[in-house]
């Protein structure tokens, strides 16, 4: 005996009671989750399912009292009616199962939304999207069910990650990353350099403007006055005459060295200074000429300084007498007689009333005349400080003449 072929209403009361497992399936799974208010329409989509699969069996009994063709079309048209139900009730189901999903999720986040739960139309699914109608064919297979997404669900789903964020109190604000200057050119920095150059030069420009205008425009440092310093023989009448001074001028522009080289040619004057003591005087300090010895000159005697310069001044008394030609500077004698007077000691030297000197082979021979009527016969000007060390050593001795010419050998003669 062959086995019995399945008809088309048994493999539709066996897709159906297949669909009524998933539904019930997905109740329990919304009852764990303790979404009452999402269970109570799957209870009574349930009752509705199970009518459907009773009025099926029946359609069975009626194929087995012998009208095969009749039950095939009753079966058939109840098939109808079985798939509209099974298609509603896996819809619910699945609307159900979402809402479950979404109620987990509210609680899990600490919040109860009632806009998640049952309230929510039922052609969505718990996964924020809506399911396109599909449909059972005759042979008993059920059609793909797509899922389009859902704008409003989308930002929901926006909000809710949002919500949990703050739950876990993350409300660090967002830094956005700082946008990275260009590198400034070569010639980008050449003209920088250019114009910060320029800069400095018209602010040095205008602060030596006002300087100017300053120092010299405005008055506030004009010449008041002049001072002299360091005269105790010459005039400081003579100094201010020859310095030419005028006051009421820019004390800035005043000529120092001009001064200077005017109160130099004053007989007497040995060195000169001249500055500017601000805010209103002129500082003019000199240093005499110190006199050493008497020159005779056609206007008498004069003093000379170490320098051989013979000035017009009064002649103090003790000095020694140069007996010897014309004096100056650039005389070689000159300069013999002077160097010895300044090699010997102070006390010798004020014993010295002459000093001669003859040219003997081309070299000055010096001889000094001392008080007493005694003579030094002195020789060359070098070796003038050994010289004078053995003099003063045999002045210790009688005699009228003492020979240091050759200091290693010294002789005294009466």
């Amino acid at each position: 005996m062959s086995p019995r072929r399945e008809t088309v209403g048994e493999a539709v009361a066996r897709r159906a009671a297949e669909e009524q497992a998933e539904e019930q399936a997905a109740e329990q799974a919304g009852e764990r989750a303790g979404d009452q208010t999402a269970a109570r329409p799957s209870r009574a989509r349930t009752a509705g399912a199970g009518s459907a699969r009773s009025g099926t069996a029946r359609s069975g009994g009626d194929r087995s009292s012998g009208d095969r063709t009749g039950g095939d079309r009753t079966g058939g048209d109840r098939t109808g009616g079985d798939r509209t139900g099974g298609r509603t009730g896996a819809d619910r189901a699945r609307t159900d199962r979402g809402s479950g999903e979404r109620a987990s999720d509210e609680r899990a986040g600490g919040r109860t939304t009632a806009r998640r739960t049952a309230g929510e139309p039922a052609g969505r699914d718990g996964r924020g999207g809506r399911r396109t109608g599909g449909s059972t064919r005759s042979d008993g297979r059920t059609t793909a069910r797509t899922r389009t997404p859902d704008p409003d669900d989308t930002d929901r789903d926006t909000d809710r990650d949002t919500d949990r964020d703050t739950d876990r109190g993350d409300d660090r604000p967002r830094s956005r990353p700082a946008a990275s200057r260009p590198e400034p050119s070569p010639l980008h920095r050449r003209r920088r350099r250019v114009a910060a150059l320029v800069g400095v030069l018209v602010l040095l420009g205008v602060l030596a403007v006002g300087v100017r205008v300053l120092v010299y425009d405005l008055g506030l440092f004009d010449v008041e006055g002049v001072e002299v310093t360091g005269t105790v023989d010459v005039p400081q009448a003579d100094v201010l005459a020859a310095a030419a001074v005028l006051p009421g001028g820019p004390l800035a522009g005043v000529d120092t060295a001009g001064i200077a080289q005017r109160v130099a040619q004053l007989p007497g004057i040995g060195s000169v200074e001249v500055g500017r003591g601000w805010p209103h005087t002129v500082t003019v300090a000199i240093v005499e000429r110190t006199a050493v010895a008497v020159a005779q000159t056609p206007r008498g005697p004069m003093p000379v300084d170490a320098t051989g310069v013979v000035y017009p001044a009064p002649v103090q008394p003790g000095l020694p007498q140069l007996t010897f030609g014309a004096v100056g500077p650039d005389d070689p004698s000159t300069r013999a007689a002077l160097d010895v007077l300044t090699a010997l000691p102070e006390a010798l030297r004020g014993r010295v009333a002459t000093v001669d000197v003859a040219i003997g082979g081309g070299t000055p021979q010096v001889t000094l005349g001392l008080s007493e009527d005694r003579q030094v016969r002195w020789g060359p000007a070098e070796e003038s400080d050994r010289k004078a060390a053995v003099l003063t050593a045999l002045l210790t001795q009688p005699g009228r003449v003492y020979d240091v010419t050759s200091p290693a050998l010294p002789t005294v003669r009466s």
